[in-house]
């Protein structure tokens, strides 16, 4: 009897190859807890990130309200600036102060 040609080829080791594949198959169908433990893992993990997050964000606006929210009084605004003028401001001031600290003094005599 003679063999007739296949009308499509099969490579070196495909047969094999499938039979992997198959089995490779079968097994994840078998055991689908593996894949789906480290889903379920990656989810905890994230769910903690947010939570965590959240929480920081929370606290820091707690605790930075005061300095966000609130308007500066006039002396501590001044007290601000003061910080950041150069020293011949500050003496300039100084003797302005000074002045007109003796001149009302000078009017209620």
């Amino acid at each position: 009897m003679e063999m007739k040609k296949m009308p499509y080829k099969i490579g070196e080791g495909a047969i094999e190859q499938a039979k992997y594949r198959a089995k490779m198959a079968v097994r994840e169908v078998a055991h689908p807890a593996e894949s789906s433990h480290r889903k379920v893992q990656w989810g905890w993990a994230s769910a903690c990130a947010v939570v965590a997050v959240v929480a920081v964000g929370v606290f820091g606006l707690v605790k930075y309200n005061d300095q966000l929210f609130r308007q500066m009084t006039p002396m501590e605004q001044m007290i601000a600036e003061m910080k950041s003028a150069s020293d011949e401001i500050v003496y300039d001031l100084a003797v302005d102060y000074n002045y007109y600290v003796e001149e009302d003094s000078y009017c209620t005599l």
